[in-house]
């Protein structure tokens, strides 16, 4: 039966009568409830106690504290302050100085190094944008190609040296010059506001550049008597350089003419020896390779140079046609010879047939892969001149009549006999004026002088710059004085000058590179022209 028992820990109930009674259940919250009970307990005794203790008095804050008496103001702490004062400013003092004396010299070599980067970045530039083409390495002067406006001729178009420029112009005109270019010559537009690609720090760079590239003066005084001597030079050869011209022109008139005949013959020639390079026993591996092909059945090759003993006679017989057409003309004797380029041979029993200029073998596949490219070449040209043949021919022709023209007319010529008795000058003070005008002058002042002696118009005929002919420089500059003055310092933006001028910075100043005399002797030659 089941009784029920009275514990200490509360009533229980017995299973069956005869059972022994089970020990105590105690459940996990009931410990946790008695945890939280003794917890609690501790913590509130923790906070009796602690408000029974004596709690220290916190210090008074130095604000409410009473001040310091005048006494002790005036004697110890004021004169361990005032003293603290004078050491700080003595300090001070002597570290200002050290930065002071340092400081001009990390700025002089700070400024120092950024210029050499500037200069290193202006010879980048200066060749990026195509400066060295026509100016050269080292800015010494060269020549670009350029169409010449009234014989529509292609000519090589004299460049000026830079190296000497800021003897004659300023960094701010240079500026221009590159900014905005000059019109009627090969001189493009170069910076940004002009149309050109190169931003301000570029051309700043360039013309940092340019300035690392000056010579001395005295090197620019010394240039004088050559750049006079060429100058003077140029005139007594200005016949035969036409009679040049006119040669080649005629020559190459003549190449037009024969053109389509030529083409005619080579027309089906690069086809034909590329498909004896890859045909079945004609071919071997490398010659089919050489033309980018494959070779199915290959030939004999009976000295292993890659190219079959079939292969070989018949480049051969190839190559002897093509000579009987392809010539050039040498410059200046006018020539007719085989191009070197197609003066080769292939034998089917050497496999190093050809030499190089200094006597070195060439293996026949390296010589043939040279001549098809120089025949892809001729081929190119000739197919254009076969098929446009009548422009061509009219525009050698037109240029042909221009250069007969010109030496018949003989513009470049200077009477020195009369120059001299109008200008009231010796005849070798004349001919020296002459040079020192066209050395420095002639290329602004007479039309056509820096296309070539074939193109050059009169003496002081006027270009860029203003024509002199016709007492011009005297209307200009009725006082001699004023025109050294001009010639020596050059013109300046909006700045007037003899008469009516107003000066637009292009007229460069020679005084730095010119003696007085020589000054003299161009002012006196211009006010006779």
């Amino acid at each position: 039966m089941n009784l029920l028992h009275l514990t200490s820990e509360g009533i229980t109930l017995a299973v069956e009568a005869g059972e022994p009674p089970s020990s105590p259940n105690v459940g996990f919250g009931s410990v946790v409830l008695l945890i939280a009970v003794a917890a609690l307990m501790v913590w509130m005794a923790y906070l009796w106690l602690n408000s029974r203790r004596t709690r220290k008095l916190e210090d008074t804050p130095a604000n409410l504290e009473p001040g310091l008496s005048d006494d002790e103001l005036e004697t110890t702490k004021l004169s361990r302050i005032l003293s603290s004062a004078v050491v700080s400013a003595a300090v001070l003092a002597a570290v200002m100085g050290v930065y002071y004396a340092n400081e001009s010299g990390r700025q002089v070599a700070a400024a120092e190094k950024i210029h050499e980067k500037d200069v290193e970045e202006g010879e980048k530039w200066f060749e990026f944008f195509s400066c060295v083409v026509c100016h050269g390495d080292g800015a010494v002067g060269g020549g670009a190609e350029h169409l010449e406006a009234r014989s529509n001729i292609e000519v090589t178009w004299a460049a000026p040296s830079l190296n000497d420029i800021f003897y004659r112009f300023s960094e701010e005109e240079v500026t221009e010059f590159i900014v905005y270019g000059r019109d009627g010559t090969p001189m493009p537009s170069s910076g940004l506001e002009g149309g050109g690609a190169m931003t301000k720090q570029e051309i700043e760079q360039v013309i940092a550049y340019i300035e690392s590239l000056q010579i001395t003066q005295g090197e620019a005084i010394d240039e004088v008597t050559g750049a006079v001597d060429t100058a003077l030079t140029r005139l007594a050869n200005a016949e035969t350089t036409i009679t040049t011209l006119i040669e080649a022109t005629r020559a190459e008139l003549e190449d037009i003419e024969a053109a389509v005949d030529k083409f005619a013959v080579i027309e089906d020639i690069p086809d034909e020896i590329r498909l004896l390079l890859r045909s079945d026993g004609t071919c071997t591996e490398q010659s089919a390779n050489l033309i980018g092909a494959t070779c199915g059945k290959e030939g004999a090759d009976t000295d292993r140079d890659g190219l079959t003993t079939q292969a070989e006679v018949e480049l051969q017989d190839h190559i002897t046609r093509i000579q009987r057409v392809i010539t050039v003309r040498q410059a200046g004797t006018l020539q007719i010879v085989r191009d070197t380029r197609y003066d080769i041979e292939f034998d089917s029993a050497d496999a190093f047939t050809n030499e190089d200029a200094e006597g070195n073998a060439i293996p026949d596949l390296e010589e043939l892969d040279a001549f098809l490219t120089a025949l892809d070449g001729s081929w190119l040209t000739l197919s254009v001149t076969a098929e446009r043949n009548e422009v061509f021919r009219e525009q050698a022709e037109a240029s042909l009549n221009y250069l007969e023209q010109a030496l018949a007319d003989r513009k470049w010529e200077v009477d020195l006999n009369e120059l001299s008795s109008a200008a009231g000058l010796s005849l070798e003070d004349t001919e020296r004026g002459v040079g020192l005008f066209n050395a420095y002058c002639a290329r602004c002042h007479t039309a056509g002088y820096s296309a070539g002696v074939a193109f050059q118009q009169g003496i002081g005929s006027g270009a860029w710059g203003p024509t002199l002919q016709d007492g011009r420089a005297v209307l200009q500059f009725p006082d001699e004085a004023d025109q050294m003055r001009f010639i020596i310092s050059g013109s300046e933006f909006a700045v007037n000058y003899g008469i009516n001028g107003l000066g637009t910075g292009r007229m460069p100043g020679f005084g730095q590179i010119l003696s007085s005399e020589d000054i003299e002797l161009i002012m006196t030659l211009e006010r006779a022209l």
